[in-house]
């Protein structure tokens, strides 16, 4: 630990001497002014220097590096076209890295704004159930910095003490300045209109009540908008490796001598490039948070060497490279999706129960019982089902030995763990009415609602999924085989001789075979994620690459029949 802290210490003493040198000062200055405001958006409260000056270094060495390439290019090499396009490369990579930190920035403000929109309207409930119990909102902003249960919430409240127990600030005038950093306008309207009702003597515990009523509402509407936008999406990605498909075949029939490099491109930086903008874009529209669990992983090494010996046993048998890929991805995704679904299983099993729960334990309150008797009550005298059964028997067991629900162990349901963190301040508060339980229950009622309103609109969007590597493959198909039957015609035999086009349909379709298989893992696994809200369920992955391989097999003969059908 010594060594650590020494070392960094020597890389903050160096940073910080490059950014006093003579030829940095002034640049990391400006470059520190342009971004504190930035930074303070995208909550990032470390030294500007330690995030400006390595990458200042970098890219001065590359925009150096660059500009004596090019004159060495000029006074040298003039017959060497490499050297310019290498030059030029470091240039705008110098230039790239020059605004690398604004880039950060932004996307962490990005990130902050989507995650704090996510958070907001459980976290007005559940200080709007505190209010109700006595506790301001501010404390209640204060217990996030113990919680795990907000990601990004948990963040303003650790600004929030530092400014009142480090900085001297009272709570409403730390509470403004949170206001005023946050990226979030909805966030900085319900703590402007928190502490302006505080200072006017106004009802916080309505105007909190309202809030998450409104905030409620938002979130419905926000479902609605993102099954309709995910369709819209779906569609979009679907048509785009459909006519991105054809155009390259049809590229690789015109300038058959370069059709490798045109399938390298498409597989190894177009389709990556389309998979990663479009999972940036369905996860801005998620209104979901996740339960960050990553126990599965420990069961990866285990998938991944299973796969790679089933694809080492498929290229020996068949000697074919990409049903040697198929079958390594299908047994990947097959176990994985596997796995998947068993903690998909607990998970539903657990929500499914929430609300029933919920509203016996609200029956209970009415009858006199505190949160902790009515749980022990229940955990003998109801049946939910098998998981949420065993999930209540630990709370009693842990309310009985005075464990309380805090040091309950995190499940893999994100709103189960936000219960009971409810549920547990409510008990340290003593508050908790049966009117605030039934607000509760039917919060959580709407929310799930909500989501599976949401669900059963994406079917379309699933059969898109379905029907892609069909559409792919028996489209390359029949494409194919039309262009080879017309350079078979007498009377082009001589265009084809003068433009050199040859065309073999066994050799280009084994080509575009790997495209089609990533092409149809790509969609599966967006369709997941906007599905599933995760790209762990590979089962739908599984079925489609199925698909997929059924699909190489029977295009052939079939787009064979059918133009011996038209010739006929």
């Amino acid at each position: 630990m010594v060594v650590n802290m020494r070392k960094r210490g020597n890389r903050r003493n160096l940073m910080n001497g490059i950014a006093n040198s003579i030829v940095f000062r002034r640049i990391v200055k400006w470059y520190s002014r342009k971004i504190s405001s930035l930074m303070l958006k995208a909550g990032y409260y470390k030294s500007p220097i330690a995030l400006i000056t390595p990458k200042l270094v970098i890219a001065m060495t590359l925009l150096m590096l660059g500009s004596l390439t090019m004159a060495l290019y000029t006074c040298m090499f003039k017959e060497s076209v490499y050297i310019i396009y290498a030059s030029l490369a470091m240039i705008f990579s110098g230039l790239f890295v020059f605004l690398s930190p604004i880039l950060h920035l932004s996307l962490l403000t990005r990130d902050r704004r989507n995650g704090l929109r996510k958070e907001l309207p459980y976290f007005l409930l559940y200080a709007c159930v505190l209010q109700h119990a006595g506790v301001s909102f501010y404390t209640s902003l204060s217990k996030l910095a113990k919680s795990h249960i907000f990601k990004y919430l948990k963040k303003e409240a650790m600004v929030f003490l530092r400014d009142t127990r480090f900085l001297g600030k009272d709570p409403l005038s730390a509470l403004d300045n949170l206001a005023l950093n946050s990226p979030l306008k909805e966030f900085q309207d319900i703590i402007y209109g928190y502490t302006s009702l505080i200072k006017s003597g106004g009802d916080v515990a309505k105007y909190l009540e309202e809030k998450a009523k409104d905030l409620l509402k938002e979130l419905k509407f926000k479902w609605k908008m993102y099954a309709e936008r995910s369709v819209d999406v779906g569609e979009s990605i679907a048509s785009m490796f459909l006519m991105m498909v054809l155009l390259v075949l049809i590229g690789s029939i015109i300038l058959p001598s370069d059709v490798l490099v045109i399938v390298v491109t498409l597989n190894f930086l177009v389709i990556p490039l389309i998979a990663i903008v479009s999972l940036i874009l369905i996860d801005s529209l998620i209104p979901e948070i996740q339960e960050t669990s990553r126990k599965y992983l420990k069961y990866l090494p285990v998938i991944l060497t299973a796969a790679i010996l089933c694809g080492w046993l498929s290229y020996n048998m068949l000697g074919n490279t990409s049903y040697a890929l198929l079958t390594a991805l299908l047994i990947f995704t097959l176990i994985n999706g596997m796995l998947y679904y068993r903690d998909k299983k607990i998970i539903n099993s657990i929500e499914n129960a929430l609300p029933e729960f919920l509203r016996d334990l609200t029956e209970y309150r009415k009858m006199g019982f505190t949160p902790s008797q009515a749980i022990t009550r229940l955990a003998w005298s109801k049946n939910y089902n098998r998981y949420f059964n065993k999930l209540l028997n630990n709370m009693a067991t842990h309310i009985k030995m005075g464990l309380g629900l805090s040091k309950l162990p995190r499940t893999n349901s994100w709103l189960f763990n936000y219960i009971v963190f409810i549920l547990n301040e409510i008990e340290e508060s003593g508050g908790g009415s049966p009117a605030i339980l039934e607000e509760l229950t039917h919060f959580i009622n709407e929310i799930k609602y909500a989501k599976v309103e949401a669900r059963k609109s994406l079917f379309l969007y699933e059969l898109i999924a379905y029907l892609t590597p069909v559409l792919l493959t028996f489209s390359l198909a029949l494409i194919l085989r039309l262009v080879s039957s017309i350079f078979e015609v007498e009377t082009y035999t001589a265009l084809g001789s003068i433009l050199e086009l040859k065309l073999n349909f066994n050799e280009v379709f084994e080509q575009f075979k790997i495209t089609i298989i990533e092409a149809s893992l790509v969609f599966a696994l967006l369709t997941s994620k906007i599905i599933d809200f995760t790209l762990r369920n590979t089962i739908r992955g599984f079925l489609i690459l199925l698909i997929a391989g059924l699909s190489f097999i029977l295009a052939p003969y079939v787009s064979e029949h059918i133009f011996a059908f038209i010739s006929s």
